[in-house]
């Protein structure tokens, strides 16, 4: 028998298909346990779950690790091979709320139907964010493991907080850092792209999310009779979002692209090769134009950029019809989507520096931040792009569109601040996941190339150089 791992996978792939449809059974048992990290509601039910898959699939030492909110679970699978290199499979098994009423079948009930295109698909919260997506790991581990031997350490991170900003996954991954040690970090979570090929992003964006709340008056007050002389505390809010944009559509704030990294030429290209019609796009989403800002297009400007971004805006009477009053108080909530090299911390003072002294002192102004996140990415030139891309593109049948970054957040950072690994994002689940959204949904056959890009991966990485 061949030595090269990439010569079992057609015994690999038989394995994954034998098993399929009880792995979709044991997927659905998994999607049928709630697992809200926001209330709590079956967090600990569902870690027992998930550390009892990994048991089942083939994993050999599997452990649940306390933190300061929902636990995680560590599950460990061994290739014989001394000098074989660890992947680190990191996903999440908490999920967002779901309002039943809004779903066409009960997000905790699994069902298997059709979705628009005609492709069969898995309906429940948690098919595509993210319980699908790491399981199809596991199916991977059991093909190799029943086909013969694994040719990669497999570590599994499963987090239960991403869903509420991941607060305890740095302190996590600096606790065991021995444990999770790795040469290659790799998350499948997120959507393929809307071409239907197949995404590889080596970063992440990082995220801040900040709120000022104002306070005037110490009761809201007729506009008539106090308006003019007592100071309206939503016009210092507005005061204050207009002082930190100018009309390029550029952040004010002192030093807020100090540390961004600059666009190379191997960024420069990989934008060019991205499928995207920006026409198209502002036609879907019923806008007159894009937004001005830095970036000579708008792949540039969301991919390696930070944004300001308004996320609510709360003051005065919102019912119908008119109601004239001087509101007491009033509440802007933001988010900033950070990239390499921003630090989230110095960003924070920045930006608290910025609202005291833009301020008026004629209200009371209290800046609170509510989560943070560090960007990360992992140069385009690296080592490790070339098997991940081999193994997607064997995996779809179609070559993969390369990214920088992911223009949401994950806590990808962690992974390279702490363990020094390299990271890289796969999304295994359709463009048209709703996650986060009603009737979210993992199509079927996403599922089972999300399987075989793991399968590969394990196949690659030995001849890597990692």
């Amino acid at each position: 028998m061949s030595d090269d791992p990439t010569d079992r996978l057609d015994a690999v792939d038989r394995r994954a298909e034998e098993g399929f449809e009880d792995a979709l059974a044991d997927l659905e048992r998994l999607l049928a346990q709630p697992s809200i990290s926001a209330t709590g509601e079956g967090v600990r039910e569902c870690t027992a779950l998930a550390a009892s898959l990994c048991e089942a699939y083939g994993f050999d030492r599997t452990s649940t690790v306390e933190t300061p909110g929902q636990p995680a679970v560590v599950a460990h699978a061994d290739a014989p091979a001394p000098d074989a290199p660890t992947v680190l499979l990191y996903g999440h098994y908490d999920v967002q709320p779901a309002d039943p009423e809004e779903w066409t079948t009960p997000p905790f009930e699994p069902t298997r139907r059709p979705g628009p295109d005609g492709r069969e698909r898995i309906y429940a919260r948690g098919a595509g964010d993210n319980k699908g997506q790491w399981f199809a790991h596991l199916c991977a581990v059991r093909a190799w493991r029943e086909a013969g031997e694994l040719p990669t350490n497999v570590t599994l991170l499963l987090e239960g907080e991403e869903e509420s900003g991941s607060p305890n996954l740095d302190a996590l991954v600096e606790r065991h850092t021995d444990t999770l040690a790795a040469d290659l970090a790799f998350v499948a979570d997120g959507p393929i792209d809307q071409s239907g090929r197949p995404h590889v992003l080596m970063g992440a964006r990082g995220l801040l999310y900040v709120q000022i709340d104002a306070r005037g008056p110490n009761r809201d007050l007729h506009s008539g009779n106090y308006g003019g002389p007592v100071p309206n505390p939503a016009w210092e809010l507005v005061r204050l979002l207009a002082s930190m944009r100018d009309g390029d559509g550029r952040v004010t704030i002192d030093g807020f692209y100090d540390d961004v990294r600059p666009v190379g030429e191997r960024d420069r290209e990989a934008l060019a090769a991205m499928p995207f019609d920006p026409e198209a796009t502002r036609e879907d989403l019923d806008v007159e134009a894009f937004a001005a800002g830095p970036g000579e297009s708008y792949l540039e400007t969301l991919l390696y950029y930070p944004t300001l971004n308004v996320a609510g805006f709360t003051a005065g009477y919102g019912g119908e019809g008119a109601k004239t009053v001087l509101p007491s108080q009033a509440q802007v909530k933001l988010d900033m989507r950070l990239v390499a090299d921003q630090e989230p911390d110095a960003v924070f003072e920045r930006f608290r520096e910025h609202v005291h002294r833009h301020a008026t002192g004629t209200v009371r102004l209290e800046v609170t931040r509510h989560a943070r996140m560090h960007p990360q990415r992992t140069p385009l030139d690296h080592p490790v792009r070339e098997p991940v891309t081999d193994a997607v593109t064997d995996a779809w049948g179609v070559e993969p569109v390369l990214k920088p970054t992911l223009g949401g957040s994950l806590p990808t950072a962690a992974f390279e601040r702490e363990l020094g690994a390299p990271c890289v994002v796969v999304p295994y689940a359709n463009s048209d996941e709703n996650n986060h959204s009603p009737d979210e949904n993992l199509a079927v056959d996403c599922f089972r190339n999300g399987v075989a890009t793991t399968a590969r991966l394990l196949a690659t990485l030995p001849g890597a150089g990692l």
